[in-house]
């Protein structure tokens, strides 16, 4: 047969043979939609696909995007933990100096109140002043 890698002429059928696999995915389309017969040579996969030329272009571009996407997911879950593991030692080292800056007790302390005056309204009101 004579002819190039993609398209070869036989003699015996008189049809050219197209080779699908150096072929793109557009190239086989147009291909196909003129109808008639068409011989062409093939790779079929196991998974019952055709290759064609730009297959490995197609995959190429998909580990490409896979990977970006990885990497992306990869920054935002560090930048995230970082965030996550500063707060949790800023607490834990300086817990206590924050709490007192805004005026909260610390964890299990009691508030400090005053002792209440004696005879004074809080002592009225609560009727524990002299009865007459």
């Amino acid at each position: 047969m004579r002819g190039d890698a993609r398209v070869r002429h036989c003699g015996a059928c008189r049809l050219s043979v197209h080779n699908l696999a150096e072929m793109t995915t557009l190239e086989v389309e147009a291909l196909l939609q003129q109808g008639g017969r068409v011989c062409a040579r093939l790779y079929r996969r196991p998974d019952g696909t055709v290759v064609t030329g730009d297959c490995r272009r197609i995959w190429r571009q998909q580990r490409e995007e896979a990977a970006t996407l990885l990497g992306t997911a990869l920054t935002a879950t560090a930048a995230l933990s970082f965030i996550v593991v500063m707060g949790l030692l800023t607490l834990t080292l300086f817990g206590d100096n924050i709490r007192r800056m805004f005026g909260a007790a610390t964890a299990g302390a009691l508030v400090a109140m005053p002792p209440p005056a004696a005879g004074g309204p809080s002592a009225a009101a609560s009727g524990a002043g002299p009865h007459h």
